[in-house]
């Protein structure tokens, strides 16, 4: 029996499910640098689909964000 087909679509997910996992950190990183910058909370949390709650407790945990 030939897996090739099968094999390949899971390669697909595995690296589509590591940039959908890179695209969330980036969303997370650049809304914690927006807060940080003085965004209001509520706008920042609407536009990236986070809690203002988990927002703000991201903002605590976060360390210092490089500059890009």
């Amino acid at each position: 029996m030939d897996l090739t087909a099968l094999e390949l679509a899971v390669h697909r997910l595995r690296d589509a499910e590591a940039a959908l996992d890179a695209a969330r950190a980036d969303v997370e990183l650049e809304a914690v640098a927006a807060v940080r910058k003085g965004g209001p909370v509520d706008k920042v949390s609407e536009l990236c689909d986070l809690t203002p709650h988990d927002l703000l407790r991201m903002e605590k945990l976060t360390g210092d964000i490089p500059v890009r």
